[in-house]
């Protein structure tokens, strides 16, 4: 019997220790923080939801929040994992509206523990938060590291009647612009960085041309709410600059995302094969990317 025991504390030990892995760690932006995301995780509708509904419900409630990409990025020197659901990066912004997804169905009533551990899972490389440079850069990377993981499913070329292309760019625009990124001050950070950017040397990029997207007859009923875009850039060493969740609002296919110009969250007026029309000439097509189930 007293072995018994001796086993079973040892085990639960190991589970406790391993369950409070992803959060001892934490850091959150403020008090507020673990408020808001037992808050998003509450709403009973959510219960009838299919995942992807998910994704686009998170983005709308999240409409407003401001841009972190200056302290989290720009002028950040060392990795901290810090939970912020108040500002984001493009990426931190998608990352935390699928990590909120994701967190729903891991239990019968989520909270912020469970967010938590999908948010590092998604938002990290390997889904370990270690250093600066785990965290992903260039959306090209997240989109691989969360196939690869079960997180996402690349679906570009599953749409029917639209006629998917590659685009082979090599990415490096962080690498020629560090001087703007404190964090590549530190020679190991750079180094890093360098090793990453060898990874994606002649990188092929699938994507739906701007005249398929532009045609509403043809991607809108495509689309699914909930599928997160990546519209591809014409900077010769840069994947994407902007980047969203698309949603339904009634037959207009609209766009959540962090926007460039008024730099929070913000629900777009224009369909999106308007805004695609209105800005066709800083981007040559998209990249669409939905939660895995």
């Amino acid at each position: 019997m007293k072995l018994y025991v001796f086993f079973l504390s040892i085990c639960l030990a190991f589970i406790f220790s391993i369950s409070s892995k992803a959060y001892d760690s934490i850091e959150f932006h403020c008090d507020k923080d673990t408020t808001l995301i037992n808050s998003l995780l509450s709403y009973p509708e959510l219960k009838e939801m299919a995942p992807e509904n998910r994704v686009a419900f998170f983005a709308r409630k999240l409409v407003g929040s401001r841009s972190g990409l200056r302290q989290q990025i720009l002028e950040a020197d060392t990795m901290v994992y810090t939970i912020d659901v108040h500002s984001f990066t493009p990426l931190s912004f998608i990352s935390t509206c699928l990590a909120l997804a994701k967190a729903y169905e891991t239990s019968s009533a989520p909270n912020w523990r469970d967010f938590a551990d999908k948010y590092e899972n998604v938002m990290f490389k390997r889904g370990e938060a270690t250093d600066f440079v785990s965290r992903f850069l260039y959306p090209s990377d997240w989109i691989a590291d969360n196939i690869f993981r079960g997180n996402v499913t690349d679906v570009t070329f599953n749409l029917d009647g639209l006629a998917a292309r590659k685009k082979e760019k090599s990415i490096d625009y962080i690498s020629h612009n560090k001087d703007s990124f404190k964090a590549f001050n530190n020679p190991t950070n750079y180094e890093r960085l360098k090793m990453l950017e060898m990874g994606f040397r002649n990188h092929q990029i699938p994507y739906i041309s701007n005249g398929d997207l532009m045609n509403s007859k043809r991607f809108k009923p495509q689309a699914k709410e909930g599928d997160i875009f990546f519209l591809l850039t014409p900077d010769f060493n840069l994947d994407s600059r902007e980047m969203g969740i698309l949603t339904f609002d009634g037959d207009n296919l609209l766009i959540v995302q962090l926007s460039p110009s008024k730099d929070t969250v913000t629900l777009e007026e224009l369909p999106f094969e308007n805004y695609v029309k209105r800005n066709v000439k800083r981007t040559q097509g998209a990249r669409i990317i939905r939660i895995s189930k």
